[in-house]
């Protein structure tokens, strides 16, 4: 009798030892981390945000943070159309139960030439169909913002001749957003009125007010406005409040 405290103790620590969640092979996201960079690189929109989950939450660099298949979509689909494609370095991986999470570095190119080079964390979760998918995901650059030049976002709003037609410019390698991204402008977000299907808008995270103010004063800028079918005397700039 005097065994059985002994034999409970270890029954005890062996029944917790085999519920204890244990760590698995972490190709099970590495794997779907390629696919997640293979959709990028074949501008296939649809299958990068499958691989999220749908309440997942992006954390991108110098705005607030952001969740849903919508902002998925919203924010790589920017990058698509901007003619962004991209190389993912795993640094560490690990995975424990449902859980798991994946440490890298990343590249952006655009029209071969690299952009911008950083660092990434994701969290993935196993879902209930059995699919791993990222629930969290947060990057930044390795490139410093200039102390004089803070972030700020501009919302604009117009009417156009032609909803589809200025939409249209938005998409694509040689979109309207290689246009600003090269003079102040780190992200451009497209909207369209339900209401009134000629009234769109952007919203502009700019880290170089002075660059974007001189391209849409430029001859290009008035050129592109012009060839997008921007009615200029319907324009309204708002900024951030603060």
């Amino acid at each position: 009798m005097k065994q059985l405290p002994t034999l409970l103790a270890l029954f005890l620590m062996l029944t917790a030892c085999s519920q204890a969640p244990q760590s698995a092979d972490p190709s099970v996201i590495t794997s779907r981390s390629d696919t997640w960079e293979t959709a990028l690189n074949a501008k296939d929109i649809d299958a990068l945000v499958e691989l999220y989950t749908t309440d997942a939450r992006l954390m991108p660099p110098n705005t607030e943070a952001m969740s849903g298949h919508d902002a998925v979509r919203s924010m790589f689909g920017g990058m698509i159309d901007a003619g962004m494609s991209g190389e993912l370095t795993t640094i560490e991986a690990v995975v424990s139960g449902d859980i798991g999470y994946r440490v890298g570095i990343y590249e952006l190119q655009s029209a071969d030439e690299v952009v911008d080079t950083g660092k990434f964390m994701e969290t993935w979760r196993r879902d209930g169909d059995g699919q791993w998918r990222i629930v969290n995901d947060i990057w930044n650059s390795n490139g410093a913002m200039h102390a004089d030049m803070p972030m700020t976002h501009l919302m604009i709003m117009h009417e156009v001749d032609d909803a589809e037609k200025w939409l249209a410019a938005w998409r694509g390698e040689d979109s309207r957003h290689k246009l600003f991204a090269a003079n102040g402008a780190a992200h451009v977000h497209t909207f369209r009125s339900a209401d009134n299907p000629n009234l769109t808008g952007l919203v502009i995270a700019v880290n170089d007010m002075d660059a974007l103010d001189a391209m849409l004063a430029s001859e290009e800028g008035m050129a592109a406005a012009a060839e997008d079918g921007v009615r200029r005397d319907t324009m309204t700039v708002l900024g951030e409040a603060k």
